[in-house]
């Protein structure tokens, strides 16, 4: 019966050093990560080590290209309080010839507070973007349905293919 109750000591003992080892091949906690590896994967089983993949110190990561942003304030000059039924809508859109067809970019619709000026923000995909176009923004607030205001002209934005922020949109009342 020792020499059952030895031997399952030893090979816990030798599990739990081998784990420790795995950890500190893989950054877990009490190790650190060897110089020039990236783990890969986890261990799969206690005592197995971790496969690491080497990499080239000092290699830079490619950062994600942030997506092109255009935000600001909606407002109106009436002196009124927006129903509590009211939506905003925001669209970009590709601008071309007078009355030929206007591609939508990217568009938002949210419920509107009830004041102004009413915030937005919105993001647009870069693939959907051509280099050389213009592009303008659109916005519009309805009323079951109704539009009650909306910009007179699309305001010109992303000239350039650069992001616009802190615009600031007037819509007029269109009834």
């Amino acid at each position: 019966m020792r020499v059952i109750r030895r031997s399952c000591w030893w090979s816990a003992a030798a599990m739990l050093l081998a784990a420790a080892t795995a950890c500190g091949r893989a950054g877990g906690p009490g190790g650190r990560a060897g110089a020039g590896t990236t783990p890969t994967a986890p261990a799969s089983a206690i005592g197995a080590p971790a496969t690491v993949q080497p990499t080239a110190v000092g290699t830079p990561m490619p950062t994600p290209r942030p997506l092109p942003v255009v935000s600001g304030d909606i407002f109106y000059r009436e002196r009124i309080v927006l129903p509590p039924d009211a939506t905003v809508r925001v669209r970009v859109i590709r601008l071309g010839s007078r009355g030929a067809p206007r591609p939508v970019i990217a568009e938002l619709a949210f419920a509107a507070p009830r004041r102004v000026p009413i915030p937005f923000k919105l993001e647009c995909d870069p693939q959907a973007l051509e280099p050389g176009a213009s592009y303008g923004l659109e916005a519009s607030i309805s009323r079951r349905g109704t539009v009650e205001f909306a910009t007179v002209e699309p305001a010109p934005v992303l000239a350039g293919g650069l992001p616009t922020s802190g615009l600031k949109i007037l819509v007029r009342r269109t009834r």
